[in-house]
């Protein structure tokens, strides 16, 4: 029984998380785009419909955009 809830709790911290990071690179990219770059980004269903390569590039930008504010962070406070 715990294998089951350990498996769907870490799906949902995977769902979750990518979820942030594609918000965050997909942000990231409108600011430093100018605008140029469209978002399709409409609900949380079509997020985790389009886990295509393109998608994952974004979410690689988000995830080292929140690694470089930890590691900025860390560094301010040494």
């Amino acid at each position: 029984m715990s294998i089951v809830m350990d498996i769907f709790v870490w799906l949902l911290i995977d769902t979750v998380l990518g979820f942030i990071f594609y918000s965050a690179g997909c942000f990231i990219l409108k600011v430093f785009t100018f605008g140029r770059f469209k978002i399709k980004f409409e609900d949380f269903a079509t997020f985790k419909a389009s886990r295509a390569k393109k998608v994952n590039l974004i979410l690689l930008l988000g995830l080292s955009f929140y690694v470089s504010i930890i590691v900025l962070i860390a560094y301010l406070n040494n």
